[in-house]
């Protein structure tokens, strides 16, 4: 994600909650139009794959933040309902991030290597859908989230241009990660480090 003010026009919460009636269950939502795998079923217990609902734990909120976009953490259990996808799971090679299937590197007017940092978009574009998933329950996260997000974003762009082969390719991905990155760190110094 670089830099994107407001959310995307197609993520609408499946259910909102004031549109359900109050016995409703969480899970009772529509299906999800994109089906992932649920990369948490295999190695959690079903407790720790239905964390507390709402509100935000108390703490440090930037470990948080990193918890919920390596997978350490799994999604808040209401998530897909309230933010209308299932986020999944990526191994790359220098750790597992968590991917918004809707997101993208939405660079203006498709300067520079967008594809090449899709992944790193993705990451980070779950990272600013927690901000506004926390928001919307009325518990928002801390300054240190969204900065802990930004980070990741730039050391996920650097570590990619860092594994390029070549003198010329590693420079080039590294200019364009550090143009990048100071976009998304601006924006977000503009927006007080709350939701975006």
């Amino acid at each position: 994600m670089l830099v994107r003010n407001s959310p995307v026009s197609a993520r609408r919460p499946v259910n909102s909650p004031s549109e359900s009636p109050a016995s409703e269950k969480p899970n009772a939502a529509a299906p999800s139009a994109i089906h992932q795998k649920d990369s948490f079923s295999a190695t959690t217990t079903a407790l720790q794959r239905t964390a507390k609902v709402g509100a935000a734990p108390e703490g440090d909120h930037g470990k948080l933040m990193t918890e919920y976009l390596t997978g350490a953490r799994p999604p808040p259990a209401d998530f897909e309902q309230v933010m209308g996808y299932k986020p999944y799971a990526i191994q790359t090679p220098h750790g597992q991030r968590m991917q918004d299937p809707l997101g993208y590197a939405s660079v203006p007017l498709k300067i520079g290597p967008d594809k090449e940092f899709d992944p790193a978009a993705k990451t980070h574009d779950y990272g600013y859908d927690l901000l506004r998933y926390f928001d919307r329950k009325g518990t928002p996260l801390g300054p240190d989230a969204r900065k802990a997000a930004d980070a990741m974003f730039r050391q996920d762009m650097f570590d990619y241009a860092n594994d390029q082969k070549g003198a010329m390719s590693r420079f080039k991905f590294r200019s364009w990660a550090q143009i990048y990155a100071t976009a998304v760190e601006l924006n977000s110094r503009v927006q007080g480090y709350g939701p975006p």
